[in-house]
């Protein structure tokens, strides 16, 4: 898997991918409350990318941060649960400017009574991001930064194949294309390889999307499959003793003639409507739709790509801004209902048709969080 696959296609906020975002500014994840959030990492795009696992920290003087995959999530000096005789990666970001690495040892660090067995450079830049690709060794005990031993520090723990299975779900299209989108496993969660990225990356003929779950228990589980214009699936999976693959078809929402078209243009910190009458000239204005009709927004992005700007804190840029529809008032993974692809370009305009549900609350700009209007479905 290449940098650019596994990043965000330079996302500054998590919020874009994960849906982690909230209008108030606060982590919505599980309710973790994740200072990390406001400074871009790479994410990978699956939670597993193959028999190995990936796992991605953000380095700072109190501590390794976990962010993925879900396990490690806003987790403090996670424990690194790593599969014998397979190749991991750990990839990890600088997130206070101060000198840090990444070992791995065989004994205590603290006290150095054990060898250092994998060990990456040092990264004294805010942002600056390395990694580690390696196969577990069974001596290997934990993990640990060498300039701050005491806080920066953390268990490994090595499982057996064959105690744990892995579970890999192909997404399609109902004329077998790749489908990109949101994948959950439980309270699990992962994206298919060509999900809706900012920039997606160039699809070979047979690539296929892919969502892997990893180190599952022998048990049933909810799996949940959910896209953008196309039908949400349930379904269970039994895992009994050895791994699984299953082809999941999602047939696209059909939508009728819009009742209503609402056009807005998009500025800095806030949307503007144009038309109807109704919403002309005002900031925020409320989207009003009638449940099961179809409904459609054209946007206007009259700021091309606006950066942020916060002190002591380094940004990829945007990928632009996009247009978005979710539920009570922040986006997660569980309620981001309409997306739209993302734009850069000052001036581009977007149309995006869909069926208004009840769940829907408010739209926003995934970019520029200030940006956010109320949606009132009767």
């Amino acid at each position: 898997m290449t940098n650019e696959q596994r990043s965000r296609e330079a996302v500054s906020r998590r919020g874009v991918l994960k849906g982690t975002a909230t209008i108030a500014g606060t982590a919505a994840t599980a309710g973790h409350a994740a200072a990390y959030r406001d400074l871009d990492v790479a994410l990978p795009a699956t939670q597993n990318d193959g028999e190995g696992r990936t796992f991605q920290l953000l380095g700072i003087v109190g501590g390794w941060m976990g962010i993925a995959p879900d396990e490690v999530d806003a987790v403090s000096n996670p424990t690194l649960r790593l599969i014998e005789g397979e190749q991991h990666e750990v990839i990890w970001t600088n997130g206070d400017g101060a000198t840090h690495n990444f070992n791995i040892t065989s004994g205590d660090a603290v006290n150095g009574e054990g060898e250092i067995l994998e060990s990456t450079e040092t990264l004294t830049e805010q942002g600056a991001t390395t990694s580690l690709e390696f196969t577990p060794q069974e001596e290997m005990s934990e993990y640990f930064c060498q300039p701050h031993p005491a806080q920066m520090r953390g268990p490994v723990e090595l499982i057996s194949p064959d105690e744990v299975h892995e579970l890999v779900v192909n997404v399609e299209r109902e004329n077998g294309d790749p489908l990109g989108a949101e994948v959950y496993l439980g309270d699990r969660h992962s994206f298919s390889n060509v999900a809706a990225r900012p920039s997606p990356p160039e699809e070979e003929e047979d690539e296929r999307a892919v969502a892997r779950f990893d180190l599952l228990e022998d048990g049933e589980y909810d799996l949940e499959i959910r896209t953008y214009g196309h039908e949400r699936i349930t379904d269970t999976v039994t895992i009994d003793g050895s791994d699984e693959e299953v082809t999941v078809t999602l047939p696209a929402t059909e939508l009728g003639e819009p009742a209503e078209t609402y056009s807005l243009t998009l500025e800095e910190g806030q949307w503007v409507g144009r038309s109807p009458d109704a919403i002309a000239d005002e900031t925020n204005p409320t989207l009003e739709f009638e449940a099961g009709e179809t409904y459609a927004v054209e946007w206007e992005n009259a700021i091309g790509q606006h950066q942020p700007e916060a002190e002591n804190r380094n940004y990829e840029p945007l990928p632009g801004h996009n247009f978005v529809i979710a539920s009570g008032g922040q986006t997660n993974e569980w309620n981001t209902h309409v997306r739209s692809d993302f734009t850069a370009e000052e001036g581009e305009t977007q149309t995006v048709e869909f069926v208004a549900r009840e769940e829907m609350g408010v739209y926003l700009d995934q970019s520029q969080l200030d940006a956010v209007g109320e949606v009132d479905v009767e």
